[in-house]
Parts: structure tokens; C-alpha cells; sequence
């Protein structure tokens, strides 16, 4: 059993290169991270959310939050396996489900990409960190445009909790609360937040929450803006208040974890 583990970017973004079906393997943890699963060559035989699926080379597989997958049998597999949170990408990513793409002729130059991620990611350079989050995340983007593409797993099937997660995804950065996200759906904001709970293991206030935070922590990496600053743009009305929930889901208060950042 080998692999090539790369250092965390950010303590977000982790990459392995996996040559043993065994390591293909997530549990449905219920955190918000993606992962992306890239087959260099060789063939794998997975299940995702116990729907199975044969990955091929030139195939890639975006697993959603809460979804769980495993590899069961391969013929010569080499894949790449990053995990990442989706505010690192700054792209728009499908909600709770595990889609296959076909690369194509993108599949060379994306895997050549990857090897050159996982022997830098390593640098403690803040500026060569940003370089890594922002070459992987043209990865992810390029994946996403690929046309060939098929849902292994599909999105929650009620329309209302995607359109609740695109409102949060969408306006975050107003001041708005659950309140305001059922109002525009014409929903009560008690029913939207358990049925939001019931399908996804969170409710709809932390959503939110986790949203704010991710794109705060994107700008305490990239920007020299004031603590303040970030705690507006991202949505908070009071500083304190954003600290208070930085602190408890990241450790530390958001001056801090920005100078750990720079170290």
C-alpha cells in the first residue's frame, strides 16, 4: 500500500496519489468537504452511496458533502484524491451527490497539474499556498465544464432544500437569516430549517453559518482587509459576533489564525 500524501494548503485542501483500491474509501462523515477523484490510468470498480460505478482513465468523480463511496476491485489503478472545502474553489459546485465526468483530452494536462500541486503544496510561502489553491482550483473548474457527465448519486430530491442552498450560496454575504430565506421561498422559516435539517444532517441557520465562515477565512488568506471589513462583506453586522463563531469552528480568533497563516 503506497501513496504520495502532500501536506495540507490551508489545512483545507489535501491530495493524495492512491495505487491501492483499498485507500479508495470515505465515510459519510456529514461535513461540508468535497472530494475529487481523478484515475491517472487503470480501472476501479467503486460504490457510491451504494450505487455502483466504474471509473476508467480519463474519468473523474466530484463526491458532494455527506456522500460516502469505496473502491471494490481495480485492474492497475493510479488515482489522485482531493479533498477540499468548497470555498477554496470559488466555483459553483453541485449539492449532495457524486457525478462522473469524462475528461477527455483535458485528462493529460489536469493530471500533469496535480503532480506539480502535490510537490509544492508542501511550501510554507503564503504566496506559493495561494498559487496552489488557485491552480487546483482552475482543477475543479475545468472538471465542472467538461460536457460528458453522469449522476451516480443525485441531488436531494426536494427542490426546496437546493433552492434554500443556492439562497445561502447566493446571498451570504447580505444580512440576511432564516427568516429572510424562507420568506423568498414562501415558506415558514421553522418548516424550511427542519426539512433543510431532515435532508442534509444540518439546518439551515448552520448552513449559513458554515458559508459566512469558508468565504471569511478565503479573505483572511488572500486580502490585507481589517477583521472587520471581512466580518462585513461576508455578512455580520457585529465583529464580535463573527468572532465568536470564527473561534469556535476554526480554534482560534481571526487575527490569530491569519498571522498562523503567515508563519
Amino acid at each position: 500500500m503506497t501513496a504520495l500524501h502532500s501536506p495540507t494548503v490551508e489545512h483545507t485542501l489535501c491530495l493524495d496519489y492512491v495505487a491501492d483500491v483499498d485507500r479508495c474509501v470515505r465515510s459519510a462523515h456529514g461535513d461540508r468537504q468535497y472530494e475529487l477523484i481523478v484515475v491517472e490510468r487503470g480501472t476501479v470498480q467503486m460504490e457510491f452511496d451504494g450505487h455502483p460505478a466504474c471509473l476508467t482513465t480519463r474519468d473523474a468523480a466530484l463526491v458532494g458533502p455527506n456522500a460516502w463511496y469505496r473502491g471494490i476491485s481495480g485492474i492497475a489503478p493510479a488515482l489522485w484524491i482531493a479533498r477540499f472545502d468548497p470555498c477554496d474553489v470559488d466555483v459553483r459546485l453541485p449539492f449532495g451527490c457524486a457525478r462522473v465526468h469524462r475528461l477527455g483530452e483535458r485528462h493529460e494536462a489536469l493530471c500533469a497539474v496535480l503532480r506539480l500541486l502535490a510537490v509544492t503544496s508542501g511550501d510554507r510561502s503564503a504566496y506559493r499556498r495561494l498559487a496552489v489553491r488557485l491552480h487546483f482550483a482552475a482543477v475543479v473548474a475545468s472538471v465542472l465544464e467538461s460536457a460528458d457527465v453522469r449522476d451516480v448519486v443525485s441531488a436531494p430530491s426536494n427542490a426546496l432544500v437546493r433552492d434554500a442552498l443556492e439562497i445561502i450560496d447566493r446571498r451570504y454575504a447580505e444580512h440576511i437569516g432564516p427568516a429572510e430565506i424562507a420568506r423568498e421561498l414562501g415558506r415558514h422559516p421553522a418548516y424550511l430549517t427542519n426539512l433543510v435539517r431532515h435532508a442534509t444532517g444540518k439546518s439551515l441557520g448552520t448552513w449559513l453559518i458554515e458559508r459566512r465562515l469558508g468565504a471569511a477565512r478565503v479573505l483572511l488568506c488572500t486580502t490585507a482587509n481589517s477583521v472587520a471589513d471581512i466580518a462585513a462583506a461576508v455578512g455580520y453586522v457585529d465583529v464580535s459576533h463573527f468572532a465568536r463563531y470564527f473561534t469556535r469552528h476554526y480554534g482560534a480568533p481571526p487575527a490569530r489564525w491569519r498571522r498562523g497563516r503567515s508563519t
